[in-house]
């Protein structure tokens, strides 16, 4: 192998390219903190209701319907997928 690989496709893949690449890896890392999170609906609004808007909320219009969205952490991002925890990853991405 030559370089940072293109796909780390385990946990262990993170762990190995950790002492050889520290600087890539970390970024890899964060990437995975910071994509663990999405948007989720929680409620058809009518004409009559805005919805909350602020950092872990927003209002969508989709086919002339207005959707309330939360912003949450999914339990199938592709961190958890690969066996780490929250805590793990941000001692490893800082380190």
């Amino acid at each position: 192998m030559r370089g940072f690989p293109k796909h780390l496709n385990s946990k262990q893949d993170y762990l190995n390219c950790l002492q050889d690449y520290p600087a890539e890896t970390k970024a890899a890392l964060k990437q995975l903190l910071n994509n663990r999170f999405m948007w989720f609906d929680t409620a058809i609004l009518d004409e009559s209701q805005e919805g909350i808007t602020d950092e872990t909320h927003r209002v969508i219009e989709s086919d002339d319907v207005k959707i309330q969205q939360e912003l949450k952490e999914d339990s199938n991002a592709r961190l958890f997928r690969l066996g780490f925890t929250v805590a793990e990853v941000e001692g490893l991405a800082n380190d």
